[in-house]
């Protein structure tokens, strides 16, 4: 029987991307995700101008459990259209290159590999392959309620959020409500692997994890800036230092989920604990049309052994 597959695409944007695929890397050769990775499509030049992505590159060759690295640039993609359709800004266009394009890029992936996980690929994915591959896409809030977008406008949003209801606290009693007021789903930050669609961040979802954002720093941070809201208005607030250091720990908080639930979801997937059925999570023959919550198994990988 074969092993469970799965490819992976990545602009490596970041030295996050190259962290979380050395924490794939390792979780495959420790035996814990039990697959292989017949390809890593990295959407960038394979010798770059740019030595901070160089050096990414460098990082990704030399991890053992990747069979094969594929380079394919998409800025070098037929650049005369995609200049043309942004000089333009004829969305017409654009959308003739992402399809063309994308249809290159499948012909480069192995046909026999339907399951790709997204590790910061800043391409938008057309229709040719949403309908061809089940793209597992990480975004950093809540199934359904949370806010959409990259990671920075989630966190502003995530920040902003809970503003009203701190605003009607006394403050003198602010600092002891605040526990139960970000106990409001809507409120509550976390992290979700959905499958791709064409509607932005609302796929149907695989895996998640929530939590308040209580945390005692961010008690006291949540004191602050609704004095300097009360004070100065939202927008002037917003340029304050204690609004950044905000927005800040609330990313570092959701940020610490994000490996722990990818490589939770792809163990119990490559296990056979988990399969997904025409883009729906099944466990034991039950559908979950709304995903998991692996909260309590976040829990149980971040206590210390004893």
């Amino acid at each position: 029987m074969r092993r469970f597959q799965f490819g992976i695409l990545t602009s490596l944007h970041d030295d996050d991307a190259v962290t979380l695929l050395r924490a794939l890397d390792g979780a495959i050769g420790s035996g814990r995700i039990d697959a292989d990775v017949p390809c890593v499509l990295c959407n960038v030049s394979e010798r770059p101008s740019d030595e901070k992505l160089a050096r990414r590159i460098e990082a990704v060759k030399a991890l053992k459990s990747f069979e094969r690295l594929i380079f394919f640039p998409s800025r070098e993609f037929a650049p005369e259209l995609r200049e043309r359709a942004r000089r333009e800004k004829a969305p017409e266009l654009l959308a003739r290159w992402r399809l063309e394009h994308d249809r290159a890029l499948l012909a480069l992936l192995p046909h026999d590999v339907k399951l790709y996980l997204s590790v910061g690929y800043m391409q938008i994915l057309s229709s040719e392959i949403l309908n061809a591959l089940d793209v597992l896409n990480l975004h950093p809030a809540i199934p359904q309620i949370g806010p959409i977008g990259m990671w920075p406008k989630v966190m502003e949003e995530q920040a902003e959020r809970p503003l009203p209801y701190l605003l009607a606290v006394p403050p003198e009693r602010l600092a002891h409500e605040i526990p139960e007021i970000m106990n409001i789903s809507y409120l509550k930050a976390g992290g979700m692997l959905h499958i791709a669609t064409e509607e932005t961040d609302r796929g149907p979802v695989i895996s998640w994890y929530e939590f308040p954002l209580s945390s005692q720093r961010l008690i006291e941070l949540w004191v602050g800036v609704t004095a300097l809201v009360r004070a100065q208005g939202l927008e002037r607030a917003k340029r304050e230092p204690m609004w950044n250091e905000l927005v800040q720990q609330i990313r570092r908080e959701q940020f610490a989920g994000e490996t722990p639930l990818i490589l939770l979801t792809l163990e119990k997937l490559s296990r056979g604990l988990w399969e997904i059925r025409e883009r729906t999570l099944c466990i034991n023959r039950k559908l979950y049309p709304y995903g998991y919550c692996l909260n309590r198994e976040l829990t149980e990988w971040s206590r210390p052994p004893s």
